[in-house]
């Protein structure tokens, strides 16, 4: 799960391997972290997993419990609504950005043909009721990989860096999401594919403000999809927490039993 650090700069390797499984849920919401667990897996010593913790929780992605004992930030519906009204707000108009630099940079446009060979060759096998797990793991990395060709768009920009800082914590409740759902859903992956392949053909002809309609749809439906699958989980786990009997319940928050 963690790879271990070996070279210098061991406190931002140990933040940058900690914050990568938080990001991708390999470390769930509430886990308990241990500092000399986390150091064992990272190869290095405590020191390091200490203060790599502490920007962690700077971060808003590591909390502190009442014992002082360190957990992965949950992840709550106003968490969800909160990442989506900020997306809401931003990517549009830097997706639109975006549409206007195509004419003028070829590798942009060809990163962008790409996407939109690869999520057209998953709609066709998408007709099924569901993916082969290598199917759905390339269906997961064309969003990330959406991103990747807005960043590398924005180039070194201050909207490039405020995309990436939200794209970080809108990477973390996808992740989360797709854990807690229906995996490799034929309905879903279809629904998403195709709101992404509208984003990507306007951007492709460099339509600004198609791309920017496209882009709010599709964070409409995907808010919505995403509210209701935590809403739902959430549900879960508070009656299962009521018939196990397993202590109080606090309105909102996920739980994850070990």
């Amino acid at each position: 799960m963690l790879e271990q650090v070996t070279t210098e700069t061991l406190q931002e390797k140990a933040y940058i391997a900690i914050k990568d499984s938080i990001m991708r849920n390999d470390l769930l919401p509430g886990q308990r972290l241990s500092i000399d667990e986390l150091a064992r897996d990272l190869g290095v010593s405590p020191t390091p997993v200490r203060e790599a913790l502490t920007r962690l929780s700077a971060d808003g992605l590591v909390e502190r419990a009442r014992n002082k004992t360190a957990c992965v930030a949950e992840i709550t519906e106003d968490d969800v609504h909160q990442t989506y009204e900020v997306r809401k707000l931003l990517e549009p108009y830097a997706v639109s950005v975006v549409a206007k630099k195509i004419k003028s940079d070829s590798a942009l446009k060809d990163d962008l043909q790409e996407l939109k060979r690869k999520i057209e060759e998953i709609q066709e096998l998408a007709t099924d009721t569901s993916l082969s797990p290598s199917q759905y793991e390339e269906y997961l990395q064309i969003d990330l990989r959406l991103d990747e060709v807005v960043l590398k768009a924005l180039q070194n920009s201050l909207l490039r860096k405020v995309f990436a800082l939200v794209n970080g914590h809108s990477r973390r409740v996808r992740s989360f999401t797709e854990a807690i759902s229906k995996p490799r859903e034929a309905k879903i992956i279809g629904m998403n594919n195709e709101e992404h392949l509208a984003i990507i053909k306007a951007l492709i002809d460099g339509d600004s403000e198609r791309t920017k309609k496209a882009v709010q749809q599709h964070l409409d439906n995907a808010g919505d999809r995403t509210a209701r699958a935590v809403s739902g989980h959430i549900e879960s786990e508070l009656i299962t927490q009521i018939t196990l009997k397993e202590g109080p319940v606090v309105k909102g928050r996920v739980y994850w039993r070990r």
